[in-house]
């Protein structure tokens, strides 16, 4: 790598230190740290909420997963915005009114401590596993252009992901993050633009040529469940996993709990949510512009493809902001990650089992607990994914997708019933887990089917468990958690009147049905391509 290319990287790191110290420099309490005083303006937010979902194992491992097989894994994203949509109608404005720091902490006034343990544990997995793949990628590269060791790299990466975390808090995981998209979105263009130019056609030519060949196909309606980018499976099991995912993990509701009000928090989701599946949509389409620049070139791992095409094909200079690029993808998912599990674990656990009288811990504290998961997540990255010779994007959702749909369940029953409770909803939980486990190794079926299959099991049963184990709560004590008791008590205070119906749970206002218009739309356009 050239002089300019290192030096265009080392800027750009340093970059983000300068803005983590500078965020950071005003926080003096806990409310600070995770929530920034509830005072983000929504752009920034809208930015941060796509920025952690579009990780560089997008970058890099959604182009290789495009290259073999063409676009239809783009379909795995396509219930986002439906899932978005539901977190607009329903969830967000019971969880944002009850002014919370962590989404868990509503399971524990719904339900319980049983139930709330399980979703935490379910959260701290999943987040170890996806922050951990997220570090991986920027390691892999810079091991392949440097021939640095990974036990050297992977500690310098964490390391200034945590130190900018460290000093600036939830204010910079937003402000930071909010530049990493856009350096994101950059080196997408710079890639599509250098991939076209090399193949020596038409960007209309490229696109009939990659038609030809069947890559831009993404409408599959087999019924086959060992199958993962098909329709039935993208729309049942995605949208389960997406549920959870922007409904009921902390990683995405932390970023809606710091806007200034409940309507800007609305915005952010709905300009997010076209960031999210355009940006994702173009990350594919780089692995079909270079299935036909390679000419179908066959390589040892999907995940080299996009390192190949970095390395090899890219001028002096570029090669340094597509590399920044790529950090940025990571880093944007590792302190939003990083932030919420020390959140998690300084509200959940440390305060609840460990502080005097539940009191509210330190900033000290919560700044130790974040360097402390920051050395966990290094154990687990050579673990769990050295050598890995998959689609980054593919084994991290197969690893995950077991826990989504029990989660998922849980909270379905904890915002849409009075009869489920904390025993029963846990015991359904576990064997969600360990059913939903059990029929896919069964049935091979896809990971995509997981959640489904684990959500049904978990609702299911979570509900019956509950009908037959006594409650220990009382129906007027835990109404007023639920979506429908939420609105019911908002309406009695009049709080609609002086905030806007939008602050009720079940109100379908513009932004509600943008993003539907958006899921259904994609549909349309994607139909087109592939039949016109």
């Amino acid at each position: 790598m050239s002089v300019i290319d290192v030096a265009v990287v080392v800027g750009y790191l340093a970059l983000m230190l300068v803005i983590g110290y500078f965020s950071g420099k005003d926080n003096e309490s806990q409310e600070d740290y995770f929530l920034a005083k509830r005072s983000m303006p929504w752009i920034p937010i809208a930015l941060s909420v796509a920025a952690t979902m579009i990780s560089a194992n997008g970058f890099i491992g959604g182009p290789g997963w495009a290259y073999t097989d063409g676009m239809y894994p783009v379909m795995v994203n396509i219930t986002v915005p439906l899932a978005i949509f539901f977190a607009l109608w329903i969830t967000t404005p019971v969880i944002y009114n009850l002014k919370v720091t962590s989404v868990y902490q509503y399971m524990e006034l719904r339900m319980g401590p049983k139930t709330r343990m399980l979703a935490i544990l379910q959260f701290f997995v999943n987040s170890l596993i996806q922050v951990s793949s997220m570090v991986y990628i920027p390691v892999l590269i810079v091991n392949t252009i440097t021939g640095w060791p990974m036990y050297i790299l992977v500690p310098i990466v964490v390391i200034i992901s945590v130190v900018y975390t460290l000093m600036g808090g939830i204010k910079a995981v937003i402000w930071t993050d909010t530049i990493q998209m856009l350096v994101v979105i950059g080196g997408v263009i710079l890639v599509v633009f250098t991939a076209i130019n090399g193949t020596e056609l038409g960007f209309f030519e490229t696109l009939a040529e990659a038609k030809a060949t069947g890559k831009l196909n993404t409408l599959d309606f087999s019924t086959d469940v060992t199958l993962t980018n098909t329709f039935w499976a993208t729309l049942l099991g995605g949208t389960f996993m997406w549920v959870r995912y922007f409904c009921f993990d902390q990683a995405q509701v932390q970023r809606i709990l710091t806007a200034k009000s409940l309507k800007q928090t609305k915005n952010s989701f709905v300009v997010s949510a076209f960031i999210m599946n355009l940006v994702y949509y173009f990350m594919l389409f780089v692995g079909v512009l270079l299935f036909i620049f390679y000419g179908g070139k066959e390589f040892a791992t999907s995940n080299e493809i996009m390192i190949t095409f970095i390395l090899e094909e890219l001028p002096i200079g570029i090669i340094g902001l597509i590399i920044a690029g790529i950090f940025a993808a990571a880093m944007s998912s590792v302190d939003s990650l990083l932030n919420s599990m020390s959140a998690v674990f300084t509200k959940d656990i440390y305060e609840y089992y460990f502080a005097k009288d539940r009191k509210e811990s330190s900033l000290k504290v919560s700044k130790n607990i974040t360097l402390v998961i920051g050395v966990i997540i290094t154990v687990v990255i050579f673990v769990g994914f050295n050598g890995s010779a998959k689609s980054i994007l593919d084994t991290v959702g197969n690893y995950i997708s077991y826990f989504a749909g029990p989660a998922a369940g849980a909270f379905i029953l904890a915002m849409f019933t009075t009869k489920a409770h904390d025993d029963g909803v846990a015991g359904g939980f576990v064997l969600g887990l360990v059913c939903g486990y059990g029929i896919a190794k069964i049935f091979h079926t896809s990971w995509l089917w997981n959640p489904l299959i684990g959500g049904i099991i978990t609702i299911i049963a979570g509900y019956l468990l509950s009908l037959v184990l006594k409650s220990k709560q009382k129906t007027e004590e835990i109404e007023q958690y639920t979506a429908a008791g939420m609105r019911k008590k908002l309406i009695a205070e009049g709080v609609d009147q002086k905030e806007g119906k939008e602050v009720l749970p079940f109100t379908i206002g513009n932004q509600e049905i943008i993003v539907l218009s958006f899921f259904i739309m994609q549909y349309v356009v994607l139909a087109a391509i592939q039949y016109l």
